[in-house]
């Protein structure tokens, strides 16, 4: 009896080890899936990513885009309710307006970080739905092998939208996603700029006397009053400053600057405005962010200055995509190194031990003193 039981134990260990072993597997099939989509080398997304099917974007020669898409609101004049109709959308607005004619494009500047994205597609997506907004979210990939300029990539970004038909746009960092109903991105009221990201209600920049990053939404036409972003900004930091001069600059009773309603104006000051998306993926390259150019030194340089190729752009198919309503553009941007030079890694690296060196014998000729 005891061997017969001692077998029936030997049977029933060798099955759970071929379960576990199974179940294994799979788990090492996901992760390496996962793998394969997160590894990025900092150039383009087409070697991890599949496109959709049908290849409905195109891109046009330098410093141009022309977009070519039978669901673009630019040739869907007679049909507002866009999401209604677009096969790729499969999750439609939960409310509807008849007479909302307003198309909204989402720029997000964007490299190396597509868990990100992917959380923010679906998030940001689905606020958007609940507030009834005609939207498209377009992710500018900077492909090229300069520093990142999020400046430029926005410029970028406003003349897709124009060319998209999208009259006002979502200038949208990728790791900070909405989260309390008081937050607005429908049409703005008045020409400017709605700042949904205030420091008040972003607690990560409470500190900050004066701030204008994260979120903001503009009518097209705002955006290019001010001629958009400065382009010599590369690296992380400064460019949203420079972004608020400008902003200031315009400011009159036909040019305003709105925000959403303050913490003691909208419920409990405990709320969660926001929710921050903190990752490693592409760390911050701050090193030049104080040897940039000063502000008075670029008001000459803006969306009418960006020089940039548009390599491809194309509808992400992936399995954590609900929705299609993601495009996204390879963009490689020019960099004049005599005007700009700080875009260039190599440049840094020297400027950077350069003042290290400097910094070194600094202080051993304060010790020989």
């Amino acid at each position: 009896m005891t061997g017969f039981r001692n077998t029936w134990i030997a049977v029933i260990l060798s099955l759970l080890l071929l379960l576990a072993s199974a179940f294994l597997l799979q788990q090492s099939k996901v992760l390496s899936s996962l793998h394969l989509t997160r590894v990025k080398l900092g150039r383009t997304l087409v070697e991890s990513h599949q496109e959709a099917p049908s290849q409905i974007l195109s891109c046009s020669a330098s410093n141009s885009v022309e977009v070519t898409d039978l669901n673009s609101f630019s040739t869907q004049t007679n049909s507002p309710l866009l999401l209604q109709n677009d096969p790729r959308i499969l999750t439609k607005p939960t409310s509807s307006n008849p007479d909302e004619q307003h198309h909204l494009c989402v720029i997000i500047p964007y490299r190396n970080r597509w868990v990100q994205l992917l959380v923010l597609n679906h998030l940001l997506g689905r606020f958007l739905r609940n507030q009834g907004i005609q939207y498209r979210m377009f992710a500018i990939n900077q492909s090229d092998s300069y520093r990142f300029n999020r400046g430029s990539l926005m410029n970028v970004g406003v003349q897709i939208a124009s060319k998209y038909g999208c009259d006002y746009v979502a200038l949208q960092d990728v790791d900070l996603i909405p989260a309390h109903h008081t937050l607005s991105y429908r049409y703005p009221k008045e020409e400017g700029v709605y700042h949904v990201s205030p420091n008040d209600l972003w607690l990560q920049y409470q500190t900050l006397r004066e701030f204008l990053g994260g979120i903001a939404i503009m009518t097209v036409s705002s955006y290019l009053q001010i001629d958009g972003f400065a382009n010599l900004y590369w690296g992380w930091g400064r460019e949203d400053d420079e972004f608020l001069r400008r902003v200031r600059m315009h400011l009159s009773e036909n040019f305003t600057m709105q925000r959403p309603p303050r913490r003691n104006e909208s419920g409990s000051e405990n709320d969660e405005y926001f929710t921050h998306l903190h990752g490693n993926e592409s760390p911050r390259d701050k090193r030049t962010m104080w040897l940039l150019p000063d502000l008075e030194d670029v008001k000459v340089n803006g969306y009418k200055h960006v020089q940039f190729k548009c390599k491809r752009m194309y509808v992400m198919d992936e399995p954590d995509m609900v929705d299609k309503d993601l495009i996204i553009v390879d963009v490689e941007l020019m960099c004049n190194t005599t005007l700009s030079p700080y875009c260039d890694e190599a440049y840094v690296e020297a400027v950077l031990k350069k003042k290290e060196m400097e910094e070194k014998e600094a202080k051993k000729a304060e010790l020989n003193k």
